[in-house]
């Protein structure tokens, strides 16, 4: 991963460049590796019949504005479905579609040196079951998995990724506490994510082998503050502002 400003802090563009296009969609994502953040996130749901559709929330009325979950739906129909986010962009989006995850490592195959962390939402995990989603969405990472970070919430569920075969993983921690560290030392996984607003208000974060990345990071003062404090990766939705802000701070 390369810096984006102070050495050691790296950008995750988090559901792509939310900021100026629907999340979690191809122009999204396609806009973040263009302005030359080192990583994407995109968050995944199965469809019914099991393949891995990149949509954070199960329901369509966010994003697509209508009715129905993506766990009731078809891949088929899900890739005709608009995500426009017209309450958002109105009319600026129009035709923008639900991607699979299959069409975003086909997307980053043009960016061979950018990371893909693939978060796996506990809604499908209580449909499908941690096994048929762990492997669906290795299936569809392929060859694209070794530069793939598979992470969630569900400690289960980042574990069965391991064994079937993920190259690195990571867990979104619920709390900073006693009780998530030991279960962080027993699992010892490549990365940990964590709300910022969960941590104490000072202090240095657990040290161990993996990696920390902050969620929902808003300032450039908050992330150059939490970087003295151990966390090298921030995951953002404002790409163009932030990377601007951080150059500019870090200069």
């Amino acid at each position: 991963m390369s810096g984006q400003g102070k050495a050691g802090i790296d950008l995750i563009a988090r559901r792509g460049n939310g900021a100026e296009y629907p999340e979690n969609t191809l122009p999204a994502l396609r806009s973040a590796l263009e302005l030359g953040v080192p990583s994407i996130a995109v968050d995944v749901q199965l469809s019914s019949d099991g393949v891995p559709i990149v949509i954070h929330d199960h329901l369509l009325r966010r994003t697509a504005g209508r009715d129905g979950s993506v766990l009731d739906m078809a891949a088929t129909e899900l890739v005709r479905t608009e995500a426009a986010e017209r309450d958002r962009f109105g009319d600026r989006h129009a035709g923008t579609v639900i991607p699979r995850l299959s069409d975003v490592v086909r997307l980053l195959a043009d960016w061979p040196r950018r990371t893909l962390f693939v978060e796996l939402k506990r809604a499908s995990l209580a449909r499908h079951g941690r096994q048929r989603m762990a492997r669906a969405v290795l299936d569809a990472l392929g060859d694209a998995v070794s530069r793939s970070i598979v992470l969630s919430q569900d400690l289960p569920a980042v574990e069965q990724a391991r064994h079937d075969g993920a190259t690195a993983i990571g867990w979104v921690l619920p709390d900073f506490d006693t009780h998530t560290h030991l279960k962080c030392e027993a699992l010892r996984p490549d990365f940990l994510f964590i709300d910022h607003a969960r941590l104490p208000a000072r202090g240095h974060v657990w040290r161990g082998p993996w990696i920390w990345a902050a969620c929902e990071v808003g300032t450039p003062a908050a992330v150059l503050a939490l970087a003295e404090r151990g966390i090298a990766l921030f995951e953002t939705m404002q790409v163009r502002g932030m990377m601007r802000e951080l150059r500019l701070r870090t200069a």
